[in-house]
């Protein structure tokens, strides 16, 4: 179950197909519905196996099982373009067990508002409860603790060396 708040569409996405997704042995890590011009709109779902290392033939597999299942509910009013890929070196963290396996690693935090003048923090992952996160800034070490309801986003920050 997603811990962020979704806007309504993605929620209705997430729950028709999540449980679909995971009798194939798959884990659904996202949705995101960007509206376009003149109805070129883009649905992404990023999926992954649930020890990770999803391979382009899981995602060619996948595709057209999830584009019949989004026919026949037809959660989505008027054209758009369904993608389905891996979620990236830099994996987005939606979900509470998301945020539980990447305690102690580098994370981004987006939030709704600005605080301090910003909505983009990056530090140590140290904290999670079932309401929000900390994060300890390294460079400075400052602590900043974010209730769920006021992340718009976050994800993991792999480093390279």
């Amino acid at each position: 179950m997603m811990v962020l708040q979704l806007e309504p569409l993605v929620k209705k996405v997430a729950e028709l197909l999540e449980s679909h997704i995971e009798r194939l042995g798959f884990e659904l890590v996202m949705v995101e519905f960007r509206r376009g011009a003149r109805h070129h709109s883009l649905l992404r779902l990023l999926v992954d196996k649930p020890d990770g290392g999803i391979t382009l033939s899981d995602l060619e597999r996948l595709s057209p099982i999830l584009g019949d299942l989004l026919d026949v509910y037809d959660p989505v009013e008027g054209r758009y373009t369904l993608e389905v890929s891996s979620p990236g070196i830099n994996r987005p963290l939606a979900k509470l067990k998301d945020f539980e396996a990447y305690r102690g690693q580098r994370v981004r935090i987006r939030t709704h508002r600005p605080r301090d003048g910003r909505k983009n923090f990056e530090g140590v992952l140290v904290e999670v409860c079932s309401d929000g996160v900390a994060l300890e800034d390294e460079l400075s070490r400052e602590r900043h603790a974010f209730a769920f309801n006021e992340i718009q986003g976050a994800n993991y920050e792999h480093k390279f060396d």
